[in-house]
């Protein structure tokens, strides 16, 4: 489990982040929604220590924690298969050539090109795969729906769900509200860097109605 008490975040002196507080448990999926601007991507760095903040981020000694950047960034002259290497030699984990081939046969990658050059939902399914080899108990994902085209979106929904029955925790963003109400136990809604309410067992136009009256004034 993963618990933030009071994470407070300035940039130049200016608040972007305001007493944020919210837990995550074993087995469960997050998400969070907000408009541009609001805070999600830097929650997300704070939690993932990119970010200096005020306040705390406890983490299980056990966790192991996987993340896709909203814009995954890679360096020049690195093949996506050197990539997927670097990932799992990292963190320790033999290199397994026929998963990957196996792994790759859904995702479509061409794994010998480099990087840098891909599109982005390429990039984004280049990660994907790789978190899918890590196996990691915890994973943060930042818009990863942002860019996959159709049947990135289906593989990407099929591994959450997967992830979940494993009792692995996935935390992610989207401003696509029914591609989180499909498969998230709770979301959480981001106004002006404060979490200002959770959702549950709502569905998408619910949700867009409570938001639209009370937050956005449209």
């Amino acid at each position: 489990m993963i618990e933030i008490r009071h994470l407070e975040k300035k940039y130049s002196g200016k608040a972007v982040l305001h007493d944020i507080n919210c837990s995550f448990d074993k087995g469960q999926v997050y998400g969070f929604m907000g408009e541009n601007g609001a805070g999600k991507s830097t929650l997300f760095r704070c939690l993932m220590r990119i970010e200096k903040f005020d306040g705390e981020v406890n983490a299980d000694a056990d966790i192991s924690i996987g993340y896709l950047d909203d814009t995954p960034y890679f360096y020049s002259f690195v093949t996506g298969k050197e990539y997927i290497e670097f990932c799992l030699k990292a963190k320790q984990i033999p290199v397994d050539k026929d998963k990957i081939e196996e792994l790759n046969a859904k995702l479509q990658l061409p794994l010998h090109r480099y990087a840098s050059n891909y599109s982005l939902g390429m990039k984004k399914r280049l990660v994907l795969m790789a978190l899918m080899l890590e196996n990691n108990n915890f994973n943060v994902m930042d818009e990863p729906f942002n860019g996959l085209d159709l049947a990135g979106t289906i593989i990407l929904k099929q591994w959450i769900q997967q992830v979940r029955t494993e009792n692995k925790t996935i935390v992610l963003s989207s401003h696509i509200i029914s591609s989180l109400t499909d498969i998230c136990d709770d979301i959480a809604y981001i106004h002006a860097g404060c979490i200002v309410n959770h959702y549950q067992h709502k569905s998408a136009d619910e949700i867009e109605a409570d938001i639209t009256e009370k937050y956005l004034k449209l």
